[in-house]
């Protein structure tokens, strides 16, 4: 589980984690040139790649702007894991949740320092805005 706080209404965070061009803007570094897709629909299909490398998935369940379930899975990886993204309301901000599930031990350590570079960005890009 990584936590993050963003300074920024939940509805802000929601938009920077559904929308492509959002998502390409702060997902990953921008000297990468990342590209992403994101159709946020039950059933909908998103993605990242940058640099050959790259993920996608599926959005399993939709509550916006509180939570996000999405299938998940690497390029070039065999089977889908699962991220669930909590949004919740603190102050004049958002606190933000991610578990990053059906992982073994090692790729859990992995994804962990993997989502908190990540969330590392979001936190200024969201505020921003």
């Amino acid at each position: 589980m990584i936590e993050s706080h963003v300074d920024a209404s939940p509805e802000r965070v929601w938009a920077a984690l559904t929308d492509a061009g959002e998502l390409a803007a702060w997902y990953w570094p921008a000297e990468l040139h990342p590209r992403a897709t994101s159709d946020p629909t039950v059933g909908g299909g998103f993605g990242i790649e940058a640099d050959g490398m790259g993920f996608s998935g599926r959005y399993l369940e939709l509550d916006p702007p509180r939570r996000i379930v999405q299938s998940w899975r690497w390029a070039g990886d065999d089977r889908d894991s699962r991220v669930t993204i909590e949004l919740t309301p603190a102050g004049a901000g958002t606190d933000v949740v991610v578990v990053h599930s059906e992982l073994d031990d090692e790729t859990a350590r992995m994804y962990e320092a993997g989502w908190a570079s990540c969330l590392a960005r979001l936190t200024p890009y969201a505020g921003s805005r």
